[in-house]
């Protein structure tokens, strides 16, 4: 019985199939491999409808040694950040993102972009790269562009249905511009264009700002010689894949209204644990609506060393410790750190059964 255990109710501990005595005596056998696949079916089901498609190649580079080349390509999401995180922990500071994308979520952008110069990758344009993806091209060293590429910038807005300009949204731009080593005349270009608009970057713009840029053709990063999925692999824990998708949630349904009550009802079990009071689904759903009309403009820092993750059986419980922030149009702000506790069982699907936490401090 390979990648077999049996879990002991009677010590709450997983024992190998080679323990399993009898049924009567307390054992309940399972596959982990099973929970590992349905996971990540979930977590891939979840991302595919909204996340941008995120793979990773190898070519032969101009020295002969294998070239490591990730692609994102489509519309940026919330849940590619944690996606590109994952992929990055394990790739080399000579690797080449190709980007190809209108844009899609400012957050997304940042953050993937805050990897990429973490990791001193270099970034890749062939052909658009427009809004937030142009931001991820940014942090890139070198910036690669091929002759008939396209880069583009404008103002951040509030949303898909309201495209005015926020104020939020391009400080946060300036913020992380700056943070590349980029000077304001950067930052003002980029955010020069209105949200319906489109700067695109010259060759002339490029030398003006001192934004260094690499022209080639790059076909190293069309020539693949072997493809990877991080999500094909057998020897995943399950731990893993719950941790991607409670972080997952946690991150999407933060800077995201429609995805925070959206996953209530696609998620959420009849009946919640929610803050140590049973709620039905609708219960929780009208809380969450309340909290959003209230705290509009949402963040939050997940500190990724604190998260833990136990699965026993069909069960996963996810707990860790995160940095949050909300605030209102009235200019009203409210800042912590809180413990954060999800509970979920898989079976056809995912059911959410537990929420919870506490605020350790505010600030």
């Amino acid at each position: 019985m390979e990648n077999c255990f049996a879990y002991d109710v009677r010590v709450g501990k997983v024992v190998s199939c080679a323990k399993w005595l009898d049924r009567d005596e307390g054992y309940v056998v399972f596959e982990y491999r099973s929970l590992v696949k349905m996971l990540a079916v979930i977590v891939a089901t979840t991302n595919s409808a909204i996340a941008a498609d995120i793979s990773v190649s190898e070519t032969d580079g101009p020295s002969g040694a294998k070239q490591s080349i990730v692609r994102i390509v489509g519309d940026m999401h919330v849940d590619d950040i944690l996606r590109f995180k994952q992929i990055s922990k394990s790739l080399p500071p000579q690797t080449i993102v190709s980007l190809e994308s209108p844009g899609g979520s400012l957050l997304a952008g940042i953050e993937i972009g805050k990897v990429i110069a973490a990791s001193s990758f270099a970034t890749s344009v062939q052909g658009v790269c427009a809004s937030s993806c142009a931001l991820v091209w940014l942090a890139g060293a070198p910036r690669i562009l091929a002759p008939s590429a396209k880069v583009g910038f404008h103002l951040a807005y509030k949303s898909d249905m309201d495209k005015t300009e926020s104020g939020a949204g391009n400080a946060l731009v300036g913020s992380y511009v700056t943070g590349l080593g980029f000077g304001d005349n950067v930052v003002r270009y980029i955010t020069s264009a209105a949200p319906g608009d489109m700067q695109w970057l010259s060759s002339r713009d490029s030398d003006l700002l001192g934004i260094d840029i690499v022209v080639s053709e790059d076909r190293q990063t069309r020539s693949v010689t072997r493809e990877t999925s991080p999500a094909d692999t057998e020897t995943v824990d399950p731990t893993v894949a719950a941790v991607e998708l409670i972080t997952s949630i946690i991150i999407a349904t933060t800077y995201s209204d429609a995805k925070a009550l959206e996953t209530v009802r696609q998620l959420y079990a009849d009946r919640v644990l929610y803050f140590g009071e049973m709620k039905s689904r609708v219960e929780v759903y009208t809380d969450k609506l309340k909290y959003i009309k209230r705290w509009p403009y949402r963040s939050v820092n997940l500190r990724e060393d604190s998260i833990s993750a136990s699965c026993q059986i069909s069960r996963c419980k996810v707990t860790g410790i995160y940095d949050w922030g909300v605030g209102n149009a009235k200019g009203r702000k409210k800042n912590g750190t809180a413990v954060f506790v999800y509970e979920f069982e898989v079976s056809d699907k995912i059911h959410i059964t537990t929420e919870g936490g506490e605020v350790l401090s505010r600030y």
